[in-house]
């Protein structure tokens, strides 16, 4: 063995803890060796991890910090649609906040930033359409106070929510407002197709049953695995919800569009039965001090 391999092979030490990286993917468990190469590579990734000299429990352990590296991040545009108006002010400009902090994380990682940049490229009505999903998703979780780990999981799952719909055929959806009964089937394979495109990814599950779940219905009724209330992850409960907003109110998923005002009543309507109440009531807090129920 000559020098290079005898380095590239030496342990320095055992993870004294399961290591993730920033977006939950489990990278190593605990107890797993660490040679040179490995501590480099984890360095490039810009991980945080602790180290012990022995792997029988030894509690003596170095943590090393890592610098974070640069990119020009997506961002959430300053001029949003007009059906924005009608939610409050403050949640929405937290909730931007902390969406464009997460999209210049995502350009650090090679799978998040490949995929928002098919979004963006080629699938321009997809891309605003998660964008503005993630929007009032993340307002919601922060309106139930959703903790920090948390809400990184649902914004992740809600801005990738529709990314199986890059596999899917553009012609089919070019025509969702005149789609016939094979093409629906066809459409609705875009939630399967995006939770395994996420998990293989090893992402938690809090993350890829978005993408799995956010067509089901608390009744059943929903899609692709005609799930009901608790089975349905709460997580996906609420992407559902501003997933029908945003889809109620967008002239490309609609020929007849709704009003906001018209969307926020269909919704409330299906409290209990489509939406889980925990998530409708969530939604309806970012529309308080709008005068809402004159209008409805």
């Amino acid at each position: 063995m000559n020098e290079v391999e005898q380095r590239k092979g030496n342990i320095i030490g055992y993870i004294t803890h399961d290591v993730s990286d920033k977006f939950g993917r489990l990278l190593l468990a605990e107890g797993t060796p660490i040679t040179d190469s490995v501590s480099r590579k984890l360095e490039e990734r810009g991980l945080v991890y602790r180290l012990s000299s022995t792997p029988l429990g030894n509690r003596r352990s170095k943590t090393i910090g890592l610098k974070r590296l640069n990119a020009k991040p997506f961002k959430v545009p300053v001029k949003l649609d007009k059906k924005f108006d009608r939610v409050d002010g403050e949640a929405l400009g937290h909730a931007s906040k902390y969406l464009n902090i997460l999209l210049r994380q995502i350009q650090e990682d090679k799978f998040f930033s490949n995929n928002i940049k098919v979004l963006s490229q080629g699938h321009k009505a997809t891309y605003s359409h998660s964008i503005n999903v993630s929007l009032i998703t993340v307002a919601m979780a922060q309106k139930l106070n959703f903790t920090l780990p948390a809400l990184q999981k649902i914004a992740l799952g809600s801005l990738f929510h529709d990314i199986g719909k890059i596999l899917l055929p553009k012609s089919i959806l070019n025509e969702l407002g005149s789609v016939c009964d094979e093409q629906s089937l066809i459409y609705q394979q875009h939630t399967e197709l995006g939770a395994d495109l996420l998990a293989a990814e090893y992402l938690p599950a809090e993350i890829y049953l978005i993408a799995l779940h956010h067509h089901e219905k608390l009744s059943g009724n929903g899609y692709p695995n005609q799930l009901k209330e608790s089975d349905i992850h709460l997580n996906a409960a609420i992407v559902s919800v501003a997933d029908t907003f945003d889809r109620l109110t967008s002239s490309i998923f609609h020929k007849n569009v709704c009003s906001p005002d018209e969307a926020i009543h269909e919704i409330l309507s299906a409290k209990g039965i489509d939406f889980h109440p925990q998530a409708v009531d969530a939604f309806m807090e970012l529309f308080q001090g709008n005068d809402l129920r004159e209008t409805l």
